[in-house]
């Protein structure tokens, strides 16, 4: 019996000594795919190629020929020398100066793949003027392109036929190209507008190689785009510093980049700032020349936190300026319409902190009485904590409120409720208890203040007036008309409903329920039952009497009749 032969065995590929890194041709397949395809990534990066080659201007025209709309744009600079570099993705050609201060990666020309163009040039070296023609395919293809002698004496033109979606806005995308690019450019022969990017900075100085616009309100900037790289405008998070006051005014900056090797940005397109050392120093940078622009006003607002921020930074600055709003007490509907805030006068104050506000009309009723009538009471600014002259000032630490009802006696603050069955109506007293203290320092000295208030609308954990317990003294000599407004100031916010109807007609309805609400705690139910139905006849019937006539009504349940009373 033969026997069989045995299997060959497959040579195994040895693994290699070494690796490096390398660009595989198969990239060149993907051209098309480097760039978006927006005219934008165009229009900048043959904006740029005109600029580093010395070009002094450049003019951009639409034309129609033969049935094509085509975009030329023409600059006078030094021209492609090697025609070979313009295809060779990833060789920029440029010379040491302009490798060194701008990394160019030549990629720019990519911007144009899937779109056929016409390029024309003059080569210095060669003494002669060349031009290609490069058909939409062929950028990802590597099929070779011929070269042909050219007729133009200096410079580059680039004649683009122009995609169907190009077309719509393209007016306007150049005069934005050239906005804040540093050469003139034409479009059709007229000189578009040109404003320096740091325009209406209130202060600028010059920093790591880029000019630095500090501006004391937030420029209205697409896209946050807050670097200029040449007449590019890039994306980049910089420094922001608001001031601690009712307008909220932010400090913000804008960069204009001079000579600036080391900031970098992300291929192919440019359109973000690289986060490295070197941006890391230029935001530094920025908010040091931002707090500088602060220290040229007469006086600031900063939080305290930025305060120590510019004096580690060399800055030194004055402590913010003292002053603090005049308390108002918190709505629930505090979203919609608060008013600007008033600062105190000069005199005795009380920091109240931020609170419910239930809680918040609480301590509004007391605010008129012994202890604390003297005194202003202001609202907290936590951000101001640090400063001097804001921590020796009294503060309200604590608030509770104690509610006496048939001799038992019942807590409520923002930590607790009252129980589930405790029923809305009259109470025998009502008392807020205040923890005050000395001054804002962790040990301060406090006292505890007892005052008597005629009412409380406690929402209990709740937000609906359903589910409120509304309270009132028997002897408190509050008013329906009062109270009322504490419901509402309690109770009424117009988000909790905003699918329902506009904010008027919200807030007529509650007024209307927190108006019978109250009448129904301190007069009773028939009170309650002949005040709905005067709103009722105020809103639906009033406006239907003629003038110089009154009527009179009887009714009674399942019957009407209407009269008018002789003159």
């Amino acid at each position: 019996m033969m026997g069989s032969s045995p299997e060959p065995k497959e040579t195994a590929m040895p693994l290699p000594a070494t690796i490096h890194s390398a660009v595989s041709p198969d990239a060149i397949r993907r051209a098309s795919r480097l760039f978006s395809g927006d005219r934008r990534d165009c229009l900048h990066e043959m904006f740029q190629n005109a600029r580093r080659a010395g070009a002094t201007c450049i003019a951009v025209d639409l034309t129609e020929q033969d049935g094509r709309s085509l975009l030329h744009i023409r600059d006078d600079g030094c021209g492609i020398d090697d025609p070979a570099a313009l295809l060779m993705l990833g060789h920029s050609g440029w010379g040491d100066d302009i490798a060194r201060s701008e990394d160019p990666a030549g990629m720019g020309m990519f911007s144009l793949a899937g779109c056929a163009v016409d390029i024309q040039s003059f080569s210095p070296s060669a003494a002669t003027a060349w031009k290609v023609q490069i058909p939409a395919h062929a950028w990802d293809s590597g099929a070779p392109l011929a070269i042909d002698p050219a007729r133009i004496g200096w410079g580059t033109l680039i004649s683009i036929e122009l995609p169907a979606d190009w077309k719509q806005g393209l007016s306007a995308a150049v005069a934005d190209a050239a906005r804040h690019y540093p050469l003139p450019v034409t479009l059709n022969g007229a000189l578009l507008p040109r404003e320096d990017f740091l325009k209406d900075a209130m202060f600028v100085e010059n920093a790591c190689g880029c000019r630095i616009g500090v501006y004391d309100r937030d420029p209205d900037w697409p896209g946050d785009q807050r670097i200029n790289f040449h007449g590019h405008r890039v994306k980049c998070a910089l420094p922001t510093v608001r001031e601690e006051m009712d307008s909220g005014r932010l400090w913000t900056v804008r960069i204009d980049i001079i000579d600036a090797p080391k900031i970098h940005l992300v291929l192919p397109a440019r359109k973000e700032v690289i986060d490295n050392a070197a941006l890391k120093a230029l935001r530094e940078a920025a908010e040091r020349i931002l707090y500088k622009a602060i220290s040229t006003r007469p006086d600031h607002r900063l939080s305290f936190t930025a305060w120590q921020r510019a004096c580690e930074l060399g800055v030194a600055l004055p402590q913010a300026r003292s002053g603090l709003a005049i308390w108002r007490p918190q709505t629930a509907d505090d979203c919609h319409g608060r008013c600007s805030r008033m600062i105190a006068p000069d005199g005795a104050m009380l920091i109240v902190p931020s609170l419910e506000p239930d809680i918040a009309q609480a301590l509004a009723l007391a605010r008129r009485k012994l202890p604390i009538e003297d005194v202003q009471l202001v609202e907290a600014e936590d951000a101001l904590q640090g400063y001097a002259w804001y921590d020796t000032l009294p503060v309200i630490r604590d608030i509770s409120l104690r509610i006496d009802r048939e001799g038992a006696v019942h807590r409520y603050d923002d930590d607790m409720c009252l129980p589930a069955d405790f029923a809305c109506g009259l109470v025998d007293r009502i008392v807020i208890e205040l923890t005050v203290c000395e001054s804002g320092g962790k040990d301060a000295p406090h006292s505890v203040h007892s005052i008597e208030i005629p009412a409380l609308v406690c929402r209990n954990g709740g937000w609906d007036i359903e589910e409120a317990i509304i309270l009132a003294t028997r002897d408190g000599g509050i008013t329906p008309d009062r109270l009322s407004r504490i419901i509402y100031a309690t109770l009424f916010c117009a988000a909790d409903d905003s699918d329902c109807d506009s904010w008027d007609t919200q807030s007529r309805s509650f007024e209307r329920e927190a108006r019978q609400h109250a009448t129904h705690i301190l007069l009773g139910e028939d009170a309650a039952t002949l005040e709905a139905i005067n709103m009722s006849a105020w809103d639906n019937l009033s406006w239907l009497i003629p003038l110089d006539r009154k009527i009179v009504i009887h009714a009674e349940r399942g019957a009407i009749t209407v009269d008018f009373l002789p003159n």
